[in-house]
């Protein structure tokens, strides 16, 4: 039987290199992204590759619709820098009219996913419900909501047959160093200092398999997914503390820890956790909080 093509949008990136890790097995995948990470694509000589600056260009005539979409492309950064917004708007919103120019009126592509953000709803009110009135705390956020926003009028006004996911803060193999988790196992090994934060804030941790596999059943279950926005995170939350304090002793490492060196940021929130109550009516997908140690010890590994 012939495989289902997919379009990976930034695909290039820590989340999309994962998908394609996970998901190649099912789907023949394209990645269209500004960077190629070459030394990874050759582990995966059935993904196709295509370097392309999406703001500046649309995907060439050449490649047909595809079955599924999903547009990755983003600059992330927890910055409050006002600074931002002109780099942050290209990166979110003129790549997503672009694709939606490229690809509408078509009846091959079944979902078109857009990645938002749990960071648009703000600091308050957790658990968070797609249904929430937005509160983005920073123009990373607030361009999210934007992109959000702008992804459902194209359905509603379009016909254009898309949906958007908001991630909880993943982790998993290949991640930036400069991230919370790798950061923490990074100076954890060396015997180094922390420097962080109070680190009483609580967020939602889902590993990238387990996302992966989240976004497959999505991907099956199509026609329930257009025109929705979707949480996709594990329904729970933990401590930074509790995770860096997970480390020390999983690694016997002696670095002393610093609590409160660091400020919050402005607006801090406290408890990022989403409601998965909508995610688990489409693919029927179990909480993952038992497996939140698991995971944690995997991405030591």
């Amino acid at each position: 039987m012939k495989k289902e093509t997919l379009y990976l949008i930034g695909g290039s990136g820590f989340i999309g290199k994962n998908l394609v890790r996970c998901l190649s097995p099912f789907y023949d995948i394209t990645v269209f992204d500004k960077y190629i990470d070459i030394q990874f694509f050759n582990n995966y000589p059935q993904v196709q590759t295509c370097k392309l600056d999406l703001v500046a260009a649309k995907v060439s005539a050449d490649y047909f619709v595809p079955d599924f979409i999903i547009n990755l492309a983003s600059i992330v950064t927890a910055e409050r820098d006002l600074s931002l917004f002109d780099s942050l708007i290209s990166s979110n919103l003129k790549i997503l009219l672009n694709l939606f120019d490229r690809f509408r009126n078509n009846e091959r592509l079944k979902l078109f996913i857009q990645f938002g953000s749990s960071e648009e709803y703000g600091s308050e009110n957790s658990p968070f419900k797609e249904e929430n009135r937005e509160s983005p705390n920073s123009p990373y956020a607030l361009v999210k909501q934007l992109t959000t926003n702008t992804t459902i009028m194209l359905h509603r006004n379009y016909g254009f047959p898309a949906m958007v996911v908001r991630p909880g803060n993943l982790f998993g193999p290949g991640q930036n160093k400069g991230k919370f988790i790798p950061y923490v196992i990074e100076q954890l090994k060396r015997g180094e200092p922390l420097k962080v934060s109070p680190c009483e804030q609580k967020r939602d941790f889902i590993y990238v398999d387990d996302f992966a596999e989240a976004i497959y059943g999505l991907l099956d279950n199509s026609e329930k997914c257009v025109g929705e926005i979707v949480n996709v995170s594990s329904g729970s939350s933990v401590s930074l503390k509790e995770i860096i304090e997970f480390y020390k002793t999983e690694l016997h490492s002696t670095s002393e820890i610093h609590y409160g060196a660091l400020p919050y940021r402005e607006n801090e929130a406290m408890d990022l956790r989403c409601d998965i109550g909508k995610l688990n009516s489409i693919i029927s997908m179990t909480k993952l909080k038992e497996y939140l140690l698991d995971n944690l010890k995997k991405q030591k590994i």
